[in-house]
This record gives structure tokens, sequence and C-alpha cells, in this order.
């Protein structure tokens, strides 16, 4: 039972009226500014995460599923995970950019802005001048000389969070000037339907894993959700790489990634008990895994993350589930 639901059965909180539970996990995957030549260009390529970019002198030209766009000075452009493209200059005096790349693990967010498809929000609309804002506030504190500290990390994640409501609100309202890219690669609507039903289910049934106290592992079947919606995994597992351009398990990794790190900067919880919560039969099986996530063993990253934050490291590291 959840702290709401606990909350609910207390006499003095019958009445009482709540706000959403809100839980998602997002990635903030850097940003940079540059000032590059006439004639600069990136390869062709794609990002797991969405990408912003805020043209802030001269023009782009970017060609997206083999459309090709202007972004002129002072424009935004967005473009969602999975989508191929590359940028070049064409301004004969160079170009100034500032780009950032994000994500977000709440499907219905997601799928909102990619049934928008790729974003030109053309400069002198409202939407790019609150925009412009946020990204020009993380611009600001591009640091090149000392280390970020936890108050600039804190507040870069809330100016991502600003973007967030930006980005929702001008979905909803179909901004002005506002320039569709590439719509007819876009998925079809009965594609986003299943592939954002898939991830919510996901992240449900893994977040209800974690909440377990059975003995016996539990895992998240990923095939087992996608039948429930009444169709074949292979088309499940089709409409949702084209939605969001990763495969079903690959999200959970994600999921399983980003709650593993919060579990391991817990000194109360041996490994042991993390591998388990998570899915895992054998401790080495997580550690195998987690080091081919990131690198490191779990020890190695709890270890770490003790070193830069001062807290001592839990003696319980290496315990099994059992003991």
């Amino acid at each position: 039972m959840d702290i709401r639901s606990q909350l609910r059965e207390m006499p003095h909180h019958t009445l009482a009226h709540w706000l959403p539970i809100i839980d998602c996990n997002i990635k903030f995957y850097g940003a940079h500014s540059q000032q590059v030549p006439y004639g600069w260009a990136m390869p062709e390529e794609s990002h797991p995460g969405f990408e912003i970019m805020l043209i802030i002198e001269g023009t782009q030209e970017s060609v997206i599923h083999g459309y090709t766009y202007t972004v002129e000075e002072g424009s935004i452009l967005l473009i969602p995970p999975g989508f191929k493209h590359t940028n070049q200059c064409v301004s004969t005096e160079g170009m100034t950019y500032f780009s950032a790349h994000f994500n977000v693990d709440d499907p219905v967010f997601t799928l909102k802005l990619m049934s928008q498809h790729s974003q030109i929000y053309a400069a002198g609309t409202v939407d790019n001048r609150k925009m412009r804002v946020v990204l020009e506030s993380w611009m600001g504190m591009i640091n090149i000389s000392e280390a970020y500290t936890s108050t600039d990390k804190m507040i870069m994640q809330a100016r991502m969070f600003e973007l967030f409501a930006l980005l929702s609100q001008a979905a909803d309202n179909e901004p002005e000037s506002t320039t569709s890219v590439a719509a007819s690669h876009a998925p079809a609507p009965t594609a986003m339907h299943y592939a954002g039903a898939i991830a919510e289910a996901i992240k449900q049934a893994f977040h209800a894993q974690l909440r377990t106290k059975e003995s016996s592992i539990s895992t998240v079947k990923v095939e087992q959700i996608i039948s429930s919606f009444g169709i074949s995994p292979g088309y499940g597992l089709q409409v949702f790489r084209k939605v969001y351009g990763r495969s079903p398990r690959a999200y959970l990794s994600s999921l399983k990634l980003q709650e593993a790190k919060v579990l391991i900067e817990q000194p109360e919880l041996s490994l042991g008990e993390i591998a388990w919560k998570l899915g895992y039969t054998h401790l080495s099986h997580f550690s195998r895994q987690f080091k081919r996530w990131t690198g490191q063993s779990p020890l190695q990253y709890r270890n770490h993350h003790a070193d830069a934050s001062g807290d001592p490291v839990s003696y319980r590291s290496e315990s099994s589930p059992e003991s």
C-alpha cells in the first residue's frame, strides 16, 4: 500500500484535497553552445532522447527524414527521439547555436510531443520567447573553470521542468508560426496509442515489482504485457520501436538503471537486496548488467558516490538478500 492509500484510511485525511502522484525519471544528457563557420555540418544521427536547438546567430539547414527545413536566427528546433537528421550552417557569416539533449520516461508527455513531430518554434512567437528564457538560463550556467555544485544541478533540473511545461502547453495550444517537420513519417495514431499503453504498463509493472514483499523473485514480462492489449508481441515491438526509437526491453533497462542508481546510493541497502528488488536472481547477474550500463560495478558506483557526498560506505554492500 502506498503512502496516499495509508493516509486516506486515517479519519483526519478523508476530506483532504490531493495533488496527483508524480512518478517519472528525467535524464539531462548535457548541453553546449558553439560558434561554427559556413559549411559546418553534423553527419546523420539520431538520439535516444529529445534534442532542442536555439539558433542564436546565423541560419541552419536541417534535414529530418529526408525533408529539408531552414531554421532562422532566433528560432528553436525540437527533434524527438529516434528521428534521423543532419544539421548544417548555411549562413556565410557563420552560425552560433545552443543545443541540449534530454529525456523523460512519462509516456503521455512523450507521445504528446511526438504527435506534433519535430517542431520549429519561430523567432518572435510567444512560445519561442518563453522557451528562450529557459534555454538562455542554461546557457548562462555553462561553466568551463569550476565543477558544478549540487545546487547548480538542481537549478538545471528546475529549468528542465519549466521547459517540459512550456513544450506541453505549446503542443496543447497549437502555437502560432510553428512548423511541423516530417509529418508524413510520424507514427500512425494507432501505433502511438499502443506504444504509449505498453510503455505505461511496463512502468507500472516495474514499480509494482519494486514494492513486492514476496519471497520469490518478481520480473516484468514484456511479451505478456504486450499480449494483454490484444496484439501480437511482434507488432507491439515494432510500434514501440517506431514511436520511441528503442525496444520495450531497452525502455525497461533505462527504468532499472535509474532505480538502481537511487537504491545503490542508500547505504543501508545491501547490493544483494537491490538486485532482488530489480528482479535479478543473483547479485553477480545484476553486477555484470550494471557494469555494462555504467562501466562501473555497483560497489564501485557506491564507493564513488560515498566519496563525493562524504557519506560512509555500508559494510553490507556485498551481502545477499537472504543474509
